[in-house]
């Protein structure tokens, strides 16, 4: 798998939501799903755990990708990254 950057600098190619998505592994996101409930007190659903990483414009797209204010920018901006 090629190393991919997202707009803010996380490298969406090392993020297990990323890769249990790209390898289509229930049993990963199942593991995610209860990691991230716990971590963030928030009740996460194994079907939750799918992103194709927020550089894509169309495809899944973990939660918080729609109101992010630096993918936002940049997808306007036309940048490849915020290090532009």
């Amino acid at each position: 798998m090629d190393k991919s950057i997202s707009f803010c600098g996380l490298i969406c190619s090392e993020c297990p939501t990323f890769i249990a998505t790209q390898n289509n592994d229930d049993i990963e996101r199942e593991r995610i799903a209860k990691e991230w409930t716990k971590e963030y007190k928030h009740e996460f659903k194994t079907q939750d755990i799918n992103c194709d990483g927020c550089l894509s414009k169309e495809g899944r797209h973990i939660g918080y990708c729609s109101m992010c204010e630096i993918r936002a920018c940049a997808t306007e901006n036309a940048v490849k990254n915020c290090a532009y």
